[in-house]
């Protein structure tokens, strides 16, 4: 029986899948843009909350990982009404965000009244009156995702605070009454979907937080901001089911947190009812980063005008790739510092999560203080990680009105796009030459980079296409160790790799002349990147991503073009 209901899921899901896709084909011309009055409405999508004069800071190594939980649980009950609470987790960008709420005048309360770091039971007792009713929900283990994710959510609609029965005596100790108990549920599909028909309504419907167990991000965000927490495997066909209709019951282009079994799959489904994905299953302490205004400083990419050229020179751009990974920058873009560090002269531009400005606007802060001359553009897809070739007109509509205020807010005004080749590459170019127009209709985004699969990142064999009279470039050749492992780098496959390029030729005024090169950041670090250009010839030029699409838009002809 299970083998059936297996096989009928995936029939539903392939005629979903299917429906979409004729669907996305039939796409409309785009429509007007919205004004820059309803671009702020759109961007402005979580609550804001003033922070408590002093915060509580909790270092990680006083904790169990069963404590550890349960205080983030408290950390978002207790920033519904006064973000107050910081789990210090050692990193670069913790000590750098604490240092600038210390400047910023918050009192930092690192021990407690007797001099000792803040502990368990000292931390509930410090803030047992933002526990509703003095109620606590017992659930079985962290180490199940229906177990954690149903209690993170009981805690949401309820403001009870969960706790596992490690911890139950000590709670108790401390005046905590029981109120619900899930120990000994078995929480299958059914009863996850029993329970969202249930309390659905209590969730709002901009977001999803999608966590495993084993990550403890995000649960303090989503029971501030009232987002539903679930965890469906990629490979559970049945289970797609239930999770691509909590997706379409979302608002169109809504905001889904965490990460994913299978990337493809996972983004796939998300796209097809026009949401973003944004990377961020070890994202902490959002309940109170958030709401710290930390910076007026806002990025300034724009495409400049009369670039200088040499025509003997062939002209590259290297562009560092997972900006949509909000996790990576907030737990120390060490790349980034690793290579500013070097202070080379020759220009790399990074992808970044313009999100960020309304979720951890300290991140911004801490990566402009260093940035010198260095370009920023958006991560895939614009706004966050989505492939717009799964969209319909609506969704799409819907999707560029998002980025284009998120880009606006954040100052980024050149944009990056993932997506992946398949069926007929001539059809394939002109159904995502009409999507682009649905981004270039507005004036803050002015063109772009294509990441297109197959061949990591470089499907699309540097071709571009205009839009808008804007320059949209794919990737022409991606630093991507072809083992996934980045300790197969080697000098001599490095160097292999700058010949490559060497062997380009110079040519101004056609595509020919102008090489987009991603840089993979999980194979290839900055040690291996000043190697590799360092081997790079005289006949070869590196630009900021900005200049090169200046210098395309402003010397070739603005229509689609493939390189010879």
């Amino acid at each position: 029986m299970a083998k059936i209901l297996n096989g009928l899921s995936f029939v539903v899901m392939m005629f979903s899948i299917l429906f979409n896709t004729i669907d996305a084909s039939l796409l409309k011309n785009a429509p007007e843009a919205k004004s820059e009055a309803e671009l702020a409405e759109i961007q402005d999508i979580f609550d804001n909350y003033d922070i408590a004069d002093e915060i509580t800071v909790i270092n990680l190594g006083e904790l169990s990982l069963s404590q550890r939980h349960t205080i983030i649980f408290l950390q978002g009950l207790v920033a519904r009404e006064k973000p107050a609470i910081f789990i210090n987790y050692g990193s670069a960008s913790h000590q750098y965000a604490l240092a600038e709420m210390e400047k910023a005048g918050y009192t930092i309360s690192r021990t407690d009244e007797e001099g000792n770091p803040w502990k368990f039971e000292s931390i509930i007792k410090k803030f047992s009156s933002y526990i509703k009713d003095s109620g606590y929900v017992l659930y079985k283990t962290t180490e199940d995702h229906g177990q954690l994710n149903t209690a993170t959510n009981l805690a949401t609609i309820y403001g009870w605070l969960p706790v596992t029965p490690d911890l139950e005596e000590a709670v108790i100790s401390l005046g905590l009454t029981k109120k619900e108990d899930i120990s000994d549920d078995e929480i299958d599909l059914k009863y996850l979907e029993n329970f969202y028909d249930e309390h659905k309504d209590s969730f709002r419907k901009t977001a999803l937080v999608h966590l495993y167990h084993y990550a403890s991000g995000m649960r303090d965000f989503a029971i501030q901001q009232n987002i539903f927490t679930v965890y469906i495997e990629d490979s559970d066909f049945t289970g797609r089911l239930f999770r691509d209709r909590i997706m379409r019951e979302l608002t169109p282009s809504s905001i889904i947190f965490g990460w994913c079994q299978y990337e493809i799959k996972f983004t796939q489904s998300a796209s097809r009812f026009g949401h973003t994905v944004i990377p961020s299953d070890h994202s902490y302490n959002l309940s109170i980063l958030s709401c710290f205004d930390a910076t007026e400083e806002e990025f300034s990419t724009t495409i400049p005008e009369n670039v200088e050229l040499d025509p003997e020179k062939h002209y590259v751009s290297i562009v560092y790739s997972d900006g949509d990974n909000a996790q990576w920058i907030q737990n120390g873009f060490s790349e980034y510092h690793t290579w500013q560090s070097y202070n080379s002269d020759v220009p790399v531009s990074w992808t970044f999560c313009p999100l960020l400005t309304e979720i951890s606007e300290v991140d911004i802060k801490r990566t402009l203080e260093i940035a010198g001359d260095t370009t920023f553009i958006t991560g895939p897809t614009g706004g966050g990680y989505s492939r717009i070739m799964h969209m319909s007109s609506d969704e799409l509509e819907a999707f560029s009105d998002y980025t284009a205020s998120v880009m606006k807010e954040s100052g980024l005004g050149i944009m990056t796009l993932l997506d992946t080749i398949k069926g007929n590459e001539k059809s394939f170019f002109k159904s995502m030459e009409k999507r682009l127009s649905y981004f270039a209709r507005y004036d803050n985004i002015e063109g772009g980079i294509l990441q297109l699969d197959p061949d990591n990142y470089s499907g699309g064999k540097g071709r571009v296409m205009f839009s808008n009279d804007k320059p949209f470039i794919c990737v022409g050749f991606s630093l991507w160790h072809p083992s996934g492992n980045a300790d197969e780098v080697t000098e001599t496959w490095l160097k292999e790799q700058a010949d490559i390029i060497n062997a380009k030729k110079a040519d101004i005024n056609t595509i020919n002349g102008y090489t987009v090169i991603n840089v993979h950041p999980w194979t290839v670090g900055p040690d291996d990147l000043l190697y590799f250009v360092n081997q790079l010839g005289d006949n070869i030029e590196v630009v900021g991503i900005d200049e090169l699409l200046a210098a395309v838009r402003e010397n070739i002809p603005h229509k689609t073009a493939k390189p010879e």
